[in-house]
């Protein structure tokens, strides 16, 4: 997942990071920390006043002070303890910044009191509130406040310097001047690599998170089935594949036994001395289903049962052997149609000879039309490996079936009107966005795949076709389609028909219903087929982009 160019200059550049609020949830509970530490030095200075402690020797004057500065503290600490529960962590730097100066200034107070307790324990206290604001704050922040505690220090050392008391004081000052700035620095240094681990865990988890629910739905919507089982071979998980693969309709509920048996079966197949490990043999589900088992120990947690669709694999392989078929088929026929043109043009010349008699004429034409139909078939070919590109138009199809049927009716010289070729269209001028070239050479190998099967049993000599031209009943969507009255396609060969070179009958090529399916399909159209109830069948083109024409016929 790529981290965003800010983020990676913050984890490069320590010095990037002015400030903590960005994290509020650390600043939340360093601020209750220091809030709690307030209370508790309020409430025991204003125990040691009110119990008159031996350790902290007080004059009655001393010890009535220090009360009230005590509960003034107190009332302080709980201002702001008010205060950062009414913010909701929206003024984190604000309260960190006024909680510290009050604290230097409560330690100024406290100093010039005659607590007679040491005055340098008093100063070290502001330790706790400057590593606070060290760890919330920017460093610039941080060493402001520690270089206004250090005056305060200096100036106290100063001052009993001096009222008459000596010098002693002042390296002890110093060195707690330099002790505040070195705890600001250390501890904003500690803070900014703990606010970068922070934020790298932060997005760590979030990457994890990310992949998790990715291979989720990777594993969930995947076509193999996959199911986990745990030591105790229960079923712990499985995806929908392995339900469709599993249940013969029953819901969920019916896959935990279903993979049970599997599992079982597949270990006493690897348990036989000759099984090769991790290896089985295909079997039946109990949806019907043939899959190839395959089991992945996980450790010592259980076991990962894989189920291989063998129906969706021989699909793809055909897929993957039509298209090298068609590649191969191309080539050759390339390479064929270059001496078959030769064939030809020596055969029209030798039919032109004075000399050849009605059987050598015969013969002759016999091999033209071969030669011909050979064309046709390499033409066919070369289509599918290089698709047309005519450019479309607005089409009316009405005016444009007429005059296909007249054409299609001329090459198998039939005079129309005639019983062999009928038509059904509409009354509605319906108007498609595609190229007529693309339209005819579809509607053509259509036409001749039911002028060649089309021949009822009562008369098989002469074949019946219908046009049928007007709208889809369910997408409304405009529809010409070529229905025959033959025999119809039997249930067992519909999955072959679009299948190049598969045909029933020996003059065909089994390229028609293929290439026409093709086309279809590259153009954005819809090539399907329908069982007439009467006998027969139908194949029918739906334009789905088609617009009608608003003027009636």
């Amino acid at each position: 997942m790529p981290v965003p160019q800010t983020e990676r200059r913050s984890e490069s550049d320590p010095g990037a990071h002015r400030t903590s609020t960005s994290d509020p949830a650390r600043a939340h509970r360093l601020l209750w920390i220091l809030g709690g530490f307030r209370l508790f030095l309020a409430t025991f200075l204003l125990m040691c006043a009110m119990l008159r402690w031996s350790a902290l020797p007080l004059t009655e004057s001393a010890a009535a002070r220090l009360a009230i500065e005590a509960q003034a503290y107190l009332i302080w600490g709980l201002f702001l303890a008010g205060l950062h529960v009414l913010s909701r962590n929206r003024l984190l730097a604000f309260e960190t910044a006024l909680g510290a100066g009050g604290d230097l200034i409560f330690m100024a107070v406290l100093s010039l009191s005659n607590l007679h307790a040491p005055w340098l324990p008093i100063v070290n206290i502001m330790l706790i509130p400057l590593g606070v604001a060290a760890s919330i704050l920017s460093l610039e922040s941080g060493l402001s406040l520690a270089a206004l505690a250090s005056l305060f220090v200096i100036a106290g050392a100063i001052e009993s310097w001096i009222t008459g008391h000596g010098t002693r004081l002042l390296p002890h000052a110093a060195f707690v001047a330099i002790l505040f700035f070195v705890v600001t620095i250390v501890l904003y240094s500690l803070s900014n690599r703990v606010r970068i681990s922070e934020r790298i865990l932060a997005r760590q988890k979030l990457d994890l998170e990310n992949l998790s629910q990715l291979n989720a739905y990777l594993v969930e919507h995947m076509v193999t089935g996959i199911v986990v089982f745990d030591p105790d071979d229960r079923v712990r998980f499985f995806n929908e594949a392995a339900e469709r693969l599993l249940t013969a309709g029953g819901g969920a509920q019916a896959v935990p036994p279903a993979a049970q048996d599997i599992l079982r079966f597949v270990r006493e197949s690897l348990a036989s001395p000759t099984a090769h490990p991790f290896q089985s043999t295909p079997i039946k589900t109990p949806a019907g289903k043939s899959v190839l088992p395959q089991l992945r120990p996980i450790g010592q947690q259980g076991a990962l049962l894989i189920l291989d669709d063998l129906t969706y694999l021989n699909e793809q392989m055909h897929e993957l052997k039509l298209q090298a078929m068609g590649r191969l088929t191309a080539s050759i026929a390339h390479e064929i149609r270059n001496p078959l043109s030769a064939i030809r043009h020596a055969m029209q010349l030798l039919r032109e000879f004075p000399g050849l008699g009605a059987e050598e004429r015969r013969l002759n034409q016999i091999a033209l039309d071969q030669v011909e139909r050979l064309n046709r078939v390499i033409g066919n070919i070369l289509t599918l490996s290089r698709p047309p590109s005519h450019p479309t138009i607005s089409l009316e199809l009405n005016s444009w079936l007429d005059t296909f049927i007249d054409e299609f009716a001329s090459r198998h010289e039939i005079t129309l009107p005639s019983r062999q070729i009928r038509v059904f269209a509409i009354a509605e001028s319906l108007r498609a966005q595609i190229s007529p070239e693309l339209l005819h050479q579809i509607i053509w190998n259509l036409a001749e795949n039911a002028f060649l099967h089309g021949a009822p049993s009562a008369d098989p000599v002469h074949p019946r076709i219908l046009f049928r031209l007007d709208r889809h009943q369910e997408t409304q969507a405009v529809r010409m389609g070529v229905l025959d009255n033959g025999p119809g396609i039997p249930e067992g060969l519909l999955e072959r028909i679009y299948d190049p070179f598969y045909s029933t009958s020996p003059q065909g090529t089994g390229l028609g219903l293929f290439i026409a399916r093709e086309l279809c399909t590259l153009n954005g159209l819809s090539l399907r087929y329908r069982r007439r109830k009467s006998g027969g069948s139908e194949f029918y083109i739906l334009f789905l982009k088609s617009q009608p024409a608003v003027t009636l016929r």
